[in-house]
């Protein structure tokens, strides 16, 4: 009988115990303890459950990594927190509550990672609009030059120290791209497509926005696919998402994004998540929980990102987080026949 060795001129190595199922992709090997030969191998990306916030909220700040995440600022269930100012940060398992913003509110822009973050602008009590930005050091908020248009509702791309913030909503819908160099704001060429709550993440020179509501009249509910990304200097439109949707989350860059959940009908959330190469959209895994209102921010990469808070109609509030993780590497167990 020809042996395993006879035929891949080696043979099957024997473990107590299985490894790295990331590090030993293609590779079989007998586990001593199960008495089971394994393979390590690779699948589609897919969202699992991560640590809870210490609180529900809606509409706050995002930034950070899927392994280092801080939210920020947010709506809360129960008044007077409807525009909150609790931070929280976490650390790939528990989220910890932090120093709190300077000024509570929700709807505005994050950008950045855990230990340097920018907000910008949103909108407190009484409904008002927000020039307010702050920057975060890991410690403690500190107020920063004010953005030119009281704004809530923008997209937000970039770094603590170079940022951009375009569209959203003030006494109507914008196409206004402001861009910060860490010091002072700057207008840059406008979006092609007026309209706010749309998913925005990358650099000040390879952006991406998508999704987002545009000015009544257009249906249905003026949601949209429309998809822009920016180049350190214009916008370029796209080829559309698949759905149409507002209040989605999203991270990546302008060649290599992740849209997910998001408002989809006017009482409907949806649990699907879009990936775009550069050129087109695809569907990918799908979340638990469909909710929106998570808000404005990266918290990672294509590949690796946190769908953290948010809600649905009703309201309900979410503390939940969920990580996603493309590919997701796996342990299988061969049968011998």
């Amino acid at each position: 009988m020809a042996t395993y060795k006879g035929i891949q001129g080696s043979s099957v190595q024997k473990l107590s115990s299985d490894p790295t199922a990331s590090e030993a992709v293609g590779q079989l090997w007998y586990n001593s303890t199960t008495g089971k030969f394994k393979v390590a191998v690779s699948g589609a990306g897919a969202w699992a459950s991560g640590g809870a916030l210490n609180s529900a909220k809606a509409i706050m700040g995002h930034a950070g990594t899927a392994t280092a995440g801080l939210v920020f600022g947010g709506d809360q269930p129960t008044p007077p927190d409807r525009f909150t100012a609790e931070t929280e940060s976490y650390d790939g398992s528990t989220w910890t509550e932090v120093n709190n913003l300077l000024t509570g509110r929700r709807e505005g822009g994050g950008v950045g990672t855990s230990t340097a973050a920018l907000f910008i602008g949103g909108v407190i009590s009484p409904y008002t609009n927000q020039l307010i930005v702050e920057t975060w050091d890991g410690t403690s908020w500190t107020e920063e030059t004010d953005i030119p248009v009281a704004t809530r509702n923008g997209g937000a791309a970039g770094t603590q120290t170079a940022a951009l913030y375009a569209g959203g909503y003030s006494t109507g819908f914008l196409a206004t791209t402001d861009v910060w160099n860490g010091t002072t704001w700057t207008e840059s060429n406008a979006i092609n497509q007026p309209r706010m709550m749309m998913a925005a993440a990358g650099t000040t020179t390879a952006a991406l926005m998508a999704g987002g509501e545009i000015p009544s009249g257009t249906p249905p509910l003026g949601y949209c696919k429309f998809t822009e990304t920016y180049d350190g200097t214009s916008w370029t439109a796209e080829n559309p998402l698949n759905t149409q949707r507002v209040q989605s989350g999203g991270s990546g860059n302008s060649t290599a994004f992740l849209l997910y959940t998001g408002q989809i009908g006017s009482a409907n959330n949806t649990v699907q998540s879009e990936s775009f190469d550069g050129t087109s959209w695809t569907e990918v895994g799908d979340l638990a929980t469909g909710r929106n209102e998570m808000g404005y921010g990266s918290q990672g990469t294509q590949t690796s990102t946190l769908a953290t808070g948010g809600s649905t109609p009703g309201p309900t509030y979410y503390a939940n987080t969920e990580v996603y993780a493309d590919p997701v590497y796996t342990a299988k167990t061969v049968t011998v026949s």
